[in-house]
């Protein structure tokens, strides 16, 4: 009887975990992603800055320019952080070298208002970048500058297909 009981046991256990692994190695997850408008700030890319066309084996700087626009609601009186990420670096770090660009939050008057006062640099291995504005600092409209930078593309590497520019995504969160 006690052998019975075993061999069961043991084809219950087999049988059962197959199934697991079988539903493990299979599964599959969907995500939804839905794009809420922001009630405390408005953040539209900028329709003036357009980067240099970037081929082959290629050393250069970027020009400088607006990235993106921001207005804070205009009763809104908290502060905001503003996130700025480089998002394709799986792709640029194939054809790049080097890359960084160096952005800073300006005011309406192209004065910082960063809280800390200071440029920050984006790069394949540091892709994001924070800001810090107080409520009563700056006069509205505020941008993300691009005030510097440069690039080199691999020596070793060919570029086929065209050019590979960087992606910014610019995030705006309450402090």
């Amino acid at each position: 009887m006690k052998k019975f009981i075993i061999i069961a046991l043991v084809a219950v256990l087999a049988a059962t975990g197959g199934v697991f692994a079988y539903t493990f190695t299979t599964a599959t997850a969907t995500i939804g992603v839905t794009a809420i408008q922001s009630d405390f700030a408005n953040v539209t890319a900028s329709t003036t800055y357009s980067a240099p066309e970037v081929f082959g084996k290629y050393i250069g700087t970027w020009d400088t320019g607006t990235l993106f626009d921001i207005s804070p609601h205009g009763e809104y009186t908290g502060d905001l952080v503003i996130h700025v990420y480089l998002v394709n670096t799986g792709e640029l770090i194939r054809q790049y070298h080097h890359l960084n660009m160096t952005l800073e939050f300006q005011d309406s008057t192209d004065n910082a208002v960063d809280e800390r006062g200071m440029e920050q640099v984006l790069t394949l291995q540091n892709a994001d970048v924070s800001f810090y504005w107080t409520s009563q600092n700056g006069t509205s409209p505020y941008a993300i500058e691009l005030t510097g930078g440069g690039y080199n593309l691999h020596k070793w590497k060919t570029m086929t297909g065209g050019s590979v520019t960087p992606q910014l995504w610019c995030e705006i969160t309450q402090r």
